[in-house]
């Protein structure tokens, strides 16, 4: 056990003194955002470089091939966030348990290490430190601590859901300029870590900025605030969104009906219909493909190697579920045109197993939905294995 003088420390990183609950989750708040900056290469990189599903999950196989500055980049940024967390953890630990103990501290923060080399450690490993990890956070977070619960109440700790919810709005009201930064994070995941900022930083900022001298009068605007921004994104908004959601449903439905022509009796084409309908898939199959050929075996279309090689996995997949779509329209209209007296379901479904995406230069196949009807008659989990494998894709030339 070592002696030392616990002072309040929320400094981002350092390994002295104590730090409180508010300044504890301000600071894990700026490490996830700088986690995310440093993972987004190498989610990047898995997305982009995966041909089943299943190489979404082996972080090991995926991390192996990558290339060597990505490797070194995630290697230090994966370091250098672990520094800053246990640097977090052993001061909360300090002000939990009201003394410094590097043993104990070294123990419980390893959880933490652990679980953020989940590219490296093997699925089950990484699970339980994750989970472990999860509960050691928040029994920080809300453990009340020796030494700063012995201070006295600070409001201008407490968390601002106005600034949460209204960010640069609320910011305008309250003479506060930082949360317009959140008009340039607005659409990327970095912006809800900044509107946790926000909440965290917020009282503080409104309190210092507007130059308040009564506490209870700040204190009322600011839970007054929080109410209105609240109602406004958890209410109001939603339901906004979902009227304009409605209404874009019924124009294009207006859209399509108003293509069609009405049989003597009143009653709509369907023909028309499903022909409006057709122009619409075929728009966005010419958007992706340059061209495409059926045969009876396969439904083969052509895409340029530089829009295949810049798609991500799940673009690839909807790539290969637009082609079984287009194939499934040309064998009802096919089937329709010889046997007009009898019916046959063609579905997406039932056309991904001979839909393929090949490049157009070269020929080469890129991508294929192929099942192993044996793992689909056996155990659950080979069935589950064969779904995860089935989208194969390869990288062009």
């Amino acid at each position: 056990m070592e002696e030392r003088e616990l002072t309040i420390n929320e400094k981002l990183y350092s390994f002295e003194g104590v730090i409180g609950r508010h300044g504890y989750f301000l600071n894990i708040v700026i490490i996830w955002a700088i986690s995310f900056i440093v993972m987004m290469p190498y989610t990047t990189y898995m997305y982009t470089h995966a041909t089943t599903f299943v190489d979404l999950f082996n972080h090991t196989i995926m991390f192996a091939k990558s290339p060597v500055l990505l490797k070194l980049w995630v290697i230090l940024g994966v370091a250098g966030v672990c520094t800053l967390s246990v640097s977090n953890i052993f001061r909360r630990l300090n002000d939990i348990f009201g003394n410094v103990s590097t043993a104990r501290n070294i123990i419980l923060s390893s959880f933490s290490v652990l679980s953020s080399f989940f590219f490296i450690l093997p699925l089950l490993i990484v699970a339980l430190t994750m989970f472990i990890s999860f509960i050691l956070s928040i029994v920080l977070l809300f453990t009340k601590g020796k030494i700063t619960g012995e201070l006295p109440y600070d409001y201008r700790k407490e968390f601002n859901w106005g600034a949460f919810w209204g960010t640069w709005i609320w910011g305008l009201i309250n003479k506060t300029y930082i949360p317009l930064f959140e008009l340039l994070l607005w659409w990327t995941p970095l912006g809800f870590y900044f509107q946790l900022y926000c909440g965290l930083k917020g009282n503080e900022w409104a309190y210092k900025n507007k130059n308040c001298t009564d506490v209870a009068a700040f204190n009322k605007s600011q839970e007054g605030q929080s109410a209105i921004f609240t109602v406004l994104s958890l209410v109001v908004f939603p339901i906004l969104y979902f009227i304009i959601f409605m209404v874009l449903i019924i124009a294009l439905t207006f859209l399509v009906a108003g293509d069609t022509k009405q049989t003597p009796d009143g009653v709509k084409s369907e023909a028309k219909i499903e022909s409006t309908m057709d122009k619409i898939l075929n728009s966005f199959v010419s958007m992706y493909f340059e061209r495409y050929e059926f045969s009876d075996k396969e439904n083969k279309f052509y895409v340029t190697d530089k829009d295949w090689n810049s798609s991500d996995f799940k673009e690839k997949k909807d790539m290969l579920e637009l082609a079984a779509t287009k194939s499934a329209e040309y064998r009802r209209e096919k089937f329709k045109e010889q046997y007009p007296d009898k019916y046959a379901y063609f579905s997406k479904t039932n056309e991904l197993p001979r839909t393929k995406i090949y490049s157009a230069t070269s020929g080469k196949l890129l991508g294929e939905f192929i099942i192993n009807e044996e793992d689909m008659n056996g155990s659950f989990t080979q069935a589950i294995k064969s779904v995860l494998q089935a989208y194969k894709f390869y990288k062009a030339n």
